[in-house]
């Protein structure tokens, strides 16, 4: 008999598969003459966001007209931030390939997200009402600003914000936007406050896991994974499992808040994650 675990991999599998396929069929509509630079920008990536709302779209009743297009608008953010993110660190690079500034442009890498951007507002507005907008708006100006101290930590800037603050505005909050944005359009608004806790900590996990195999492989080049080396003091890998524990419990505790699978959902994207 499969696990749990193993069944909410298959659903994974599978939503991965609609969303993969919406996209594909949507952005010539959405973007016209600019569909293939948009696709450069979301093309190779996990879409673990935009699946993570699919997955809470579906346990809330909330139905594909509405789930996929939002699903699909936080991975336009989220690819918006990539590129950005690629042009402050100078990466040449992205999922094995130029990465978009490289391919197109610095002129191009620094306009065209603004088009990805504002078309998903659009989508949102559209489908989830302007309580989804302000919900969407108030996770990625976390987001931001958790980049810009993970951004000044790299320099090596004094930054006040402890490590955990850090990884959970620059990572957690636009894992909280997936988990609250499919609630919207079925007026689940009591379910809000545990659906946004329960994206920040597994949001805040991942970004833990992701900072201590970069320092394990010595390939760290992000300033949240040297604010970890400096708050443990160098002991990087117990303190951070330490972190990492907590989140796991936080996760455990919060999932029993939302319907069925969310702490599966939290167990297999972290295992899934670490493998890879």
């Amino acid at each position: 008999m499969l696990s749990s675990e193993s069944y909410v991999l298959d659903e994974l599998t599978q939503l991965r598969g609609k969303l993969a396929s919406y996209v594909s069929s949507s952005l010539k509509g959405l973007f016209g003459a600019l569909s293939d630079e948009i696709w450069y920008m979301l093309h190779g990536g996990k879409m673990l966001r935009g699946v993570i709302a699919l997955f809470v779209a579906e346990r809330v009743g909330c139905g594909d007209s509405d789930a996929l297009p939002i699903a699909l608008a936080i991975e336009l953010m989220h690819a918006s931030s990539l590129v950005y993110d690629d042009i402050s660190d100078g990466a040449e690079t992205r999922r094995g390939r130029p990465s978009y500034w490289r391919r197109y442009g610095l002129d191009e890498a620094v306009v065209t997200p603004h088009i990805a951007m504002s078309t998903a507002i659009s989508l949102i507005a559209r489908h989830g009402g302007a309580e989804a907008v302000q919900e969407s708006m108030a996770a990625w100006r976390m987001a931001a600003e958790g980049q810009l101290w993970d951004v000044r930590a790299k320099k090596g800037l004094e930054i006040r914000e402890p490590y955990r603050r850090v990884v959970a505005m620059k990572t957690g909050a636009v894992f909280s936007a997936a988990c609250a944005l499919p609630l919207y359009p079925v007026g689940m608004y009591d379910a809000l406050t545990p659906a946004r806790e329960f994206g920040i900590s597994l949001g805040t996990a991942y970004q833990v896991l992701d900072d201590i195999v970069d320092l394990t492989r010595g390939t760290s080049d992000s300033g949240s994974s040297l604010l970890l080396l400096r708050e443990s003091g160098g002991d990087f890998l117990s303190y951070g499992f330490s972190l990492l524990r907590e989140e796991l419990l936080k996760l455990r505790a919060r999932s029993s808040r939302l319907p069925g699978g969310f702490w599966e959902l939290s167990v297999e994207t972290l295992r899934v994650f670490a493998s890879e």
